[in-house]
């Protein structure tokens, strides 16, 4: 639980940095059921008045150092396009309370999907050009090294549907006849994904969970798009952040996006680039397909598995 002093000091220096009036009292609520993730951080509303009789809420949550130093990185870079926060400089490697704008969702996406995913890219450019090739400035965010690849496609992946098999005789007679060509699959995406890696030209801070438009972590918020919950991010090639959220053809608008930002990359190595990181999603999102399976519906799950298998 977080002390109520603490609570206020953290209100306080972030209304302060948003140009808000004086901070008079602060409520903690609990969140929405909806608003919990997979990742099961722990996250608390804060209700507010100021004294000029405004009244607002920020959201505090229990993360770890890398979102809580990216969260502060995006804020000081002044774009707008993430949450802006405010961490008290406590540079723990343990998990521990940052507070930031609260942008619960309150506007739908708009209709004309095209210039909504424009706005997106223009967004991911702007984070992604801001923090390219920085590793030196960003010391606490992890790497996705090979390490890492094969981390994502075993330990988040595949090792889970090979328990579900060894534990469930009808789902492996489904799916246990799969996991050869899975396998296969996830050696060559590792070698493909360190190789974008050792290369580094297209090494940035990713958001790394961005989901397809229909997704929760790019919001509208005041008209534009705002990404929310950074606790999945790594210094990683760019191409994760697009392979979910646009088709190839819609990433050529973030490719556009690159271009008018001086980034000097070839349209066939940026297309190679999205084509080796196409099957992340099918790897990260697994696991909460299987999730699904067992409330009943094995759509994703098998969407997801005829993605990697074809691959």
């Amino acid at each position: 639980m977080i002390k109520s002093s603490f609570i206020f000091q953290l209100a306080d220096t972030l209304s302060k940095q948003m140009g808000k009036a004086p901070l008079a009292s602060v409520t903690p609520v609990s969140m929405y059921p909806d608003e919990q993730g997979y990742s099961g951080a722990k996250l608390v509303r804060l209700n507010c008045t100021f004294s000029d009789g405004e009244t607002g809420s920020f959201v505090c949550k229990y993360a770890g150092l890398p979102e809580r130093m990216v969260m502060q990185t995006l804020t000081d870079q002044k774009r707008a396009h993430s949450p802006f926060s405010y961490t008290d400089g406590n540079e723990t490697k343990e998990r521990a309370w940052f507070i930031m704008q609260d942008v619960r969702t309150s506007e739908s996406i708009p209709q004309d999907t095209n210039l909504w995913k424009r706005k997106t890219a223009a967004a991911l450019a702007d984070i992604h050009t801001d923090n390219l090739m920085c590793a030196d400035q960003l010391p606490h965010l992890p790497h996705a090294d090979e390490e890492y690849w094969n981390h994502i496609t075993t330990q988040i992946s595949i090792s889970h549907l090979e328990k579900r098999c060894a534990e469930d005789n009808a789902f492996a007679a489904r799916y246990a006849g799969m996991l050869p060509k899975l396998h296969k699959c996830a050696e060559r995406y590792v070698h493909d994904m360190t190789a974008l890696y050792r290369d580094g030209t297209s090494l940035t801070v990713t958001h790394g969970d961005l989901q397809t438009i229909h997704g929760d972590h790019v919001r509208c918020f005041q008209g534009k798009p705002m990404i929310i919950d950074w606790g999945f991010s790594r210094y990683a090639p760019l191409y994760i952040d697009l392979v979910d959220y646009f088709t190839p053809e819609e990433a050529l608008l973030y490719y556009e996006e690159l271009q008018n930002r001086g980034i000097a990359i070839s349209k066939n190595d940026f297309t190679e680039g999205y084509r080796m990181a196409a099957a992340y999603p099918a790897f990260i999102y697994l696991y909460p397909a299987l999730v699904q399976y067992n409330r009943g519906s094995a759509a994703r799950l098998d969407h997801l598995l005829s993605i990697l298998c074809k691959g």
